[in-house]
């Protein structure tokens, strides 16, 4: 008990003390997600050989403006929810 009781305290005060103390929020250029179709943001409709599109309905029927998006995807993705606005 006296071990998990001091991870805690060793994680909690890590992640206190590592915070930034700026008040202004710094934002990343870019976010790099390697993974599978969890993921997948359409980029192969910029490839010159790709067999495997998802430019064509139904795909991006769940956004806004109802088009396809290159995405397999029908709405959102964890990368979009992570990305800043």
């Amino acid at each position: 008990m006296a071990n998990h009781l001091l991870s805690f305290f060793l994680c909690f005060f890590l992640f206190f003390f590592s915070s930034s103390s700026s008040s202004e929020v710094q934002r990343v250029p870019a976010i790099f997600v390697i993974g599978d179709s969890q993921v997948d943001v359409g980029n192969n409709n910029y490839l010159p050989v790709s067999f495997a599109k998802a430019n064509f309905p139904p795909n991006g029927i769940d956004f806004p403006s109802k088009e396809a998006t290159g995405r397999f995807s029908n709405g959102k993705n964890a990368a979009d929810f992570l990305s800043p606005p």
